[in-house]
């Protein structure tokens, strides 16, 4: 019995993946929930708002390029919540040149396409301690 699956469902860290091509989202859901975490998805930045609210999680990946709310957009919009500060971001775009990087407070930024194995690390490097 690994780890993960030996913690309470409650105790396995919560990550939110935000992107608008769902084929993406359900891969890493699948993948992620593989490896010990839970994760919640959403579609853009506004949606990703709500659902963090609701249950606020211990790291969002988020995708740039969105309808409705952006990824600079949501990562402003965390930062400025409770915790916000704090919560970890990775944002991730194909094409970085589009977005001015240097006014946002992401904590690292990935450039599609993203390796799993990359992202499982970067992962593990701002959850320390986690599965």
């Amino acid at each position: 019995m690994s780890t993960a699956s030996a913690l309470p469902q409650a105790a396995l860290p919560l990550l939110l993946i935000v992107d608008d091509e769902v084929d993406i989202t359900d891969t890493y859901s699948m993948l992620l929930e593989l490896h010990g975490y839970r994760v919640i998805t959403a579609c853009h930045g506004a949606d990703a708002l709500d659902k963090a609210r609701q249950h606020w999680p211990d790291l969002v990946i988020s995708d740039c390029m969105m309808p409705v709310m952006n990824g600079l957009e949501l990562c402003a919009a965390l930062r400025r919540l409770p915790g916000g500060a704090q919560l970890p971001v990775i944002l991730c775009s194909g094409a970085p040149e589009r977005h001015d990087l240097s006014q946002s407070s992401h904590n690292l930024f990935l450039r599609k396409p993203v390796f799993f194995d990359r992202l499982l690390e970067e992962i593990g490097r701002l959850l320390p301690g986690r599965p």
